[in-house]
């Protein structure tokens, strides 16, 4: 589940690079907040602290309670960044999750 969320918002990042309605940005924020707050969550129970911390802060970026107002220009590269942190969260969390499961002792 944690790799489709962090794919998803990995694509949805760089869908917004081309010039859409206001609405879709509004949905965004709320979308990458979520996904950055889930996945983040996800990397610090398995043990990934930087990775966490990177998702956390994309969260605080793209929060949607207190937003962070910047013009297009700024937010390009703030969502290729963020994307390639979703597609590198995609790529690492389900291998830190199964060598976490081959350690565990079998019942």
């Amino acid at each position: 589940m944690t790799r489709i969320v962090a794919i998803g918002a990995s694509v949805a990042l760089v869908v917004a690079i081309l010039t859409l309605p206001y609405g879709y940005y509004q949905v965004l924020r709320l979308a990458i907040f979520a996904a950055g707050i889930y996945c983040g969550i996800k990397a610090k129970s398995s043990g990934d602290d930087k990775l966490a911390l990177g998702l956390f802060f994309v969260a605080l970026v793209f929060n949607p309670i207190l937003p962070v107002y910047l013009t297009r220009e700024i937010w390009l590269p703030l969502d290729l960044l963020a994307a390639a942190l979703f597609a590198f969260a995609a790529y690492r969390l389900p291998k830190i999750n199964s060598s976490r499961q081959q350690d565990a002792p079998s019942p």
